[in-house]
């Protein structure tokens, strides 16, 4: 696919979500163009991807806020975490509004942020951090807090 392309359709993401998010309307499922696969079979395939870019609605500029991060698909269910104690922008965008975006390469999906604080549930999701980045466990043997974040659960819209 060359550059033009993609391009055109990361803006035209960008502009389709600032609309479903910023308006309030209903979150739909799938927006994936280039499948027809499930939510749930579409996040298998993608499920060992390092990165996910997430965007939320800014809680002060009301604009669209992407950013890769780490993620974790479990048991069907997909997890992200923040650092600096929940400090990041990202975070608290969703602190103020829980609507999210997902997108895998040419995936895209929407939910709705699910915030983890039971603490045997949070230990859970750092181990699956850790199983899953070499990063998180080297870090984690130092003492940093790389792999240990707030834990946020996407709900996925059905």
């Amino acid at each position: 696919m060359d550059t033009r392309l993609r391009r055109a359709r990361s803006y035209r993401f960008v502009a389709i979500l600032t609309v479903l998010l910023c308006a309030g309307g209903a979150v739909t499922a799938l927006v994936a163009q280039e499948t027809s696969l499930t939510p749930q079979a579409a996040l298998e395939k993608v499920a060992n991807y390092s990165t996910v870019e997430i965007t939320t609605i800014g809680r002060k500029t009301g604009r669209p806020h992407t950013k890769p991060i780490w993620f974790v698909y479990d048991q069907g269910r997909v997890y992200i975490q923040s650092g600096k104690g929940g400090k990041t922008d990202w975070y608290q965008n969703l602190q103020k509004n829980p609507q999210i975006a997902l997108k895998f390469d040419t995936l895209t999906l929407r939910g709705t942020a699910k915030f983890i604080t039971d603490p045997q549930e949070v230990a859970r999701i750092h181990g699956l951090f850790r199983s899953k980045y070499l990063t998180a466990r080297m870090a984690g043997l130092v003492g940093s807090s790389i792999g240990h974040g707030e834990v946020v659960e996407v709900e996925l819209a059905q």
